[in-house]
């Protein structure tokens, strides 16, 4: 592993530990619009850049992206509707990406998987709305992994 990927790695993981800390996410929007960049590792897929803090999307803010707002997600929502729907559009999640547009690309589900193992860690259960726990919500995630 080189350290770029072991920087990219290390940013990942503080990523996952800061969003289930503060338990939101923040993207870059206009008009229902979201950041998103071409992947760098697979042809032809879209990555959607998300933030674990307000100052890291709004550092982003800039060039194609000058008239776009830094907008919080709770956790939930991302989990639910971003992480499981991106999953199904087969996009990618951009964690914590630098003003270079430098970052780890991943899975949506491993992602949601990641921040449900770090919930479990540091003792923390979310009410999820289309699920009836967190722990099915676990199962479903290690299911659709499994399937793949």
């Amino acid at each position: 592993m080189t350290q770029h990927d072991n920087n990219t790695e290390h940013t990942y993981q503080d990523f996952i530990k800061h969003v289930v800390q503060t338990e939101e996410v923040w993207g870059l929007t206009k008009d229902e619009t979201w950041a998103t960049s071409s992947s760098s590792e697979y042809e032809e897929t879209e990555v959607i850049l998300f933030w674990s803090k307000k100052e890291g999307a709004a550092a982003c803010a800039e060039d194609e992206w000058s008239d776009y707002t830094a907008e919080p997600i709770t956790l939930v929502e991302f989990l639910e509707n971003w992480c499981v729907g991106m999953y199904g559009d087969e996009l990618l999640v951009g964690a914590d990406w630098n003003s270079d547009l430098v970052g780890k690309e991943a899975e949506p589900l491993v992602v949601a998987l990641d921040v449900v193992t770090q919930l479990k860690a540091v003792g923390k259960t979310l009410s999820f709305d289309q699920y009836d726990s967190q722990e099915e919500f676990e199962e479903q995630l290690i299911e659709a992994l499994e399937a793949e």
